[in-house]
């Protein structure tokens, strides 16, 4: 066999899917250390091994390759470009699945994401109603000015205080909205913080017992996005508990 022959059909044998003979006669020639067919099994081997490791690949059954080799293998010999053109073939097509297998693992991870907030959401609204509904809730409305923001606190000694604005200023960025629960005779209690929404309207549910004997109003201001401990700007929607 000649090294021009030989080179033909290197790339089917670095796949391994010569037939015995082939294989046979092509490992001799090997071992008589031809330099040249021997350089040239070297850039099949990374080749193949280049393409092949690029995606992970699964085992196919034993019968599979027999049935392919079977049905699309030309005559010994006379079209060695037609065994490289299906090797071609089957590691472009391996390629393809494993790239269409991880945009689809992507997408099922951005529709995961979103499934999981409108979830959150959903939940937050039915909590939000469900305080609502609840007879011991009642409502505090403060007495805005015309074009001001508007606000009514709704207070369930058992359950929390829910605030519902409107008109409110957007803060300026790292500000958002506290909260503030104001005790009779003592300083200002946190209530956690929210923002509005592009309207200007919000919803914010503080939840835990409410002591209403001891509570004197409720309050909002504007304090960094993480919230302090105590109020730094001017309160308004200043309520008191008991209207």
């Amino acid at each position: 066999m000649s090294c021009e022959t030989n080179r033909e059909l290197l790339e089917l044998y670095a796949l391994g899917i010569l037939d015995a003979e082939e294989r046979s006669e092509i490992d001799q020639h090997l071992r008589d250390n031809c330099s040249n067919c021997t350089a040239a099994l070297r850039e099949a081997l990374a080749l193949n091994s280049g393409v092949l490791s690029s995606v992970k690949l699964e085992q196919p059954p034993a019968s599979l390759r027999e049935r392919v080799v079977n049905s699309v293998r030309p005559p010994r010999r006379k079209a060695p470009l037609a065994w490289m053109g299906l090797a071609a073939a089957l590691a472009f097509a391996t390629v393809w699945l494993g790239w269409e297998a991880n945009r689809r693992s992507n997408e099922l991870t951005v529709a995961s994401g979103r499934i999981r907030s409108l979830q959150v959401q959903s939940d937050e609204l039915s909590n939000k109603l469900d305080f609502l509904r609840d007879p011991q809730t009642r409502p505090a409305s403060a007495a805005p000015g015309a074009n001001q923001p508007r606000g009514t606190y709704f207070v369930n000694p058992r359950s929390g205080v829910m605030l519902i604005a409107s008109n409110l200023p957007a803060p300026a960025a790292g500000r958002a909205y506290e909260m503030w629960i104001i005790p009779k005779g003592q300083a200002p209690r946190p209530a956690g913080v929210f923002l509005p929404d592009a309207n200007g309207s919000a919803v914010h549910l503080q939840t835990g017992p409410v002591d209403l004997t001891n509570t004197a109003a409720f309050a909002i201001t504007d304090e960094p996005e993480s919230g302090s401990p105590a109020p730094t700007t001017q309160p308004f929607l200043v309520t008191p508990a008991g209207t």
